[in-house]
């Protein structure tokens, strides 16, 4: 289950909607990661409800695989993230998330249906998103920025600083940025793990990035 012990701070900021997914052992991790997902699509009463980011990742992805039932398809790109990042291929997805936050970057739906729907996208919205997103960093502290998708990096926060690239890991230029006028956390982008997303290259990324930032 999440951790609500900042959801004061959440209620509390000027722009966060979707509160993010906090998980139990985030607090006391080692290296506090923040995973960064793109977007909701649905209803549109579901942009007044706070808890649509915690229930797809609670229920639609951890209690479905904890109760050994099919994952629904939004859901299976948190089990490709928690291949990746877990200690090994397989493992139990509660040994990543267990101590990660996630939390999704567009702050209203973008569209009614799949993930080609994205009519609601605008630069108010964007905007607006930035904001919250930099409240949310400043209440969690992460130590990592996980971005799902370049889009990410090239299209929401295009005013960065990056680094030169650590490798090539299966045609993926592996590198770490910094945001402009955020704190100096350094940012990685990955493959949108909803579609074509190569576990095994991912996990050779990640060890880098560890090595890189000595971990």
């Amino acid at each position: 289950m999440s951790d609500k012990s900042f959801d004061n701070q959440f209620a509390s900021s000027q722009y966060i909607n979707f509160y993010p997914y906090v998980g139990k052992d985030y607090v006391n991790s080692q290296h506090k990661i923040l995973m960064l997902g793109d977007s909701h699509y649905g209803k549109k009463e579901n942009d007044f409800y706070h808890g649509w980011t915690r229930e797809v990742v609670e229920d639609d992805f951890l209690e479905n695989y904890d109760k050994g039932r099919t994952l629904p398809d939004w859901a299976e790109c948190h089990r490709n993230v928690a291949n990746a990042f877990t200690a090994s291929r397989g493992d139990n997805p509660h040994s990543v998330y267990d101590k990660i936050a996630f939390y999704n970057f567009f702050q209203r739906r973008v569209g009614d249906g799949d993930h080609a729907d994205k009519r609601f996208i605008t630069e108010e919205l964007v905007l607006l998103s930035t904001k919250a997103f930099s409240e949310v960093v400043e209440i969690l502290h992460p130590e990592l920025i996980v971005g799902w998708g370049w889009t990410m990096e090239s299209d929401y926060f295009p005013e960065k600083k990056c680094g030169d690239v650590i490798r090539n890991i299966a045609g993926i230029n592996l590198h770490l940025f910094y945001l402009k006028d955020y704190p100096q956390i350094p940012f990685w982008c990955i493959h949108h793990p909803s579609m074509g997303f190569n576990i095994d290259a991912h996990r050779e990324c990640f060890a880098e990035v560890k090595k890189t930032l000595n971990w």
